[in-house]
C-alpha cells in the first residue's frame, strides 16, 4: 500500500519574502506592537506609491513580524514578494582609461552613499532617474545620470575614468610696470635723435637762407651800379633787380622755416629724459652750421 504525502505549494513571492526575513533578523530585534504593525503597513503603501521601493520594503518587513496580526502579516509578506520583484538592481564596473578595473570606489546616488567598494555584486536601488557619483583616490569625481527601470535586474553599467590630469606649470608673472613718472629705460634716446634730425634740418634751412641772402645783395648791388636812378635801365640791370627780389624771397622763407625747425630740434633734445649726462655743442665750420654731442 502506498501512502500519499500532500505538500502545499508556496507562491514564489512568499518564498522571496521569507528569504528576506531570514537574512534580516535585526529588523525583528524588538517585536513591533499592533499599532506599529498597522503604521508600517500604511507607510509601506505610501512609499510604494512614491516609488521608494527600498524604504517600502523595510516597512513591509516590519509588519511581517510574528507579533503582528495574522491578516496584516500575510498582507505584508505578499507585498514583500512584490517589492523584491520590482526593485531594480545594477552592477557597476569602474575602469581606468587603460582598461584596469577598480574596486576601491565610493558610489553615491543623489548624494546618498550606496557603496564604499565594488566587488561585482548587484546593488538594489530605487527606480527613476538618478545622479551617480564615482569617487576614486587620485581622480576627480565622475558623475553620470542613469535611469533605472522598475523590475530591471542585474543591469550592467561600465564607467571609464579619464586620464589623470597633469598639472601645468604656471605662467611666469609679468614684469612689474615702471612707477608713474619714472624715466623710460631708453633714457629718451629716440627723442634726442629726433631733436638732432629736426635741428639739423633747421640748420640747413638757415644755411640756404644765408646763401640766397648773399645772392640777393650781389644782384641788387649789380642792378644799382648799372642803373643808379632806376630810370631807362638796360636789360641786364632789370634782370639783376628781378633776381635780387626772387633771391630775397627765397632767403626770407628759408630763414623762417630753418629757424622754426632749429628751435623745435633744440626743444626736443632738451626735453628728452636723460639716462646719463649728455653733452651738446654748436658746430661751426666753413660752409656748415650744426650741432655735435654725445647721447
Amino acid at each position: 500500500m502506498r501512502a500519499l504525502l500532500s505538500i502545499p505549494v508556496v507562491p514564489f513571492f512568499t518564498v522571496a519574502a521569507l528569504a528576506t526575513l531570514a537574512v534580516a533578523p535585526s529588523a525583528f530585534a524588538a517585536n513591533p506592537t499592533v499599532g506599529d504593525c498597522l503604521s508600517a503597513t500604511e507607510t509601506s503603501l505610501k512609499l510604494r506609491t512614491d516609488h521608494k521601493l527600498r524604504a517600502a520594503r523595510v516597512q513591509a518587513l516590519t509588519c511581517s513580524s510574528a507579533s503582528c496580526p495574522a491578516e496584516v502579516r500575510e498582507e505584508c509578506l505578499h507585498r514583500m514578494g512584490e517589492l523584491n520583484a520590482a526593485v531594480p538592481t545594477v552592477v557597476f564596473t569602474v575602469k581606468t582609461a587603460a582598461g584596469d578595473e577598480l574596486a576601491a570606489v565610493n558610489v553615491t546616488m543623489d548624494g546618498e552613499a550606496v557603496a564604499d567598494h565594488l566587488d561585482g555584486s548587484a546593488l538594489s536601488l530605487d527606480p527613476g532617474s538618478h545622479q551617480f557619483t564615482f569617487d576614486v583616490a587620485g581622480q576627480p569625481p565622475l558623475t553620470k545620470t542613469v535611469i533605472l527601470h522598475e523590475g530591471e535586474k542585474n543591469r550592467r553599467e561600465t564607467i571609464v575614468l579619464g586620464p589623470i590630469a597633469v598639472p601645468i606649470a604656471a605662467a611666469p608673472a609679468p614684469l612689474p610696470a615702471p612707477p608713474a613718472g619714472a624715466a623710460p629705460s631708453s633714457g629718451g634716446h629716440g627723442q634726442r635723435v629726433a631733436g638732432f634730425v629736426v635741428g639739423g634740418a633747421g640748420a640747413a634751412g638757415i644755411i640756404v637762407g644765408s646763401i640766397f641772402g648773399g645772392l640777393t645783395f650781389s644782384a641788387w648791388g649789380s642792378a644799382h651800379t648799372a642803373c643808379p636812378t632806376n630810370k631807362n635801365c638796360d636789360a641786364q640791370a632789370v634782370s639783376d633787380r628781378s633776381s635780387s627780389v626772387t633771391d630775397g624771397t627765397v632767403s626770407t622763407a628759408a630763414f623762417i622755416v630753418g629757424g622754426a625747425l632749429l628751435a623745435g630740434g633744440v626743444a626736443l633734445y632738451l626735453l628728452a629724459p636723460k639716462a646719463h649726462e649728455a653733452t651738446v655743442g654748436l658746430m661751426l665750420s666753413p660752409g656748415a652750421l650744426g650741432f655735435q654731442g654725445t647721447f
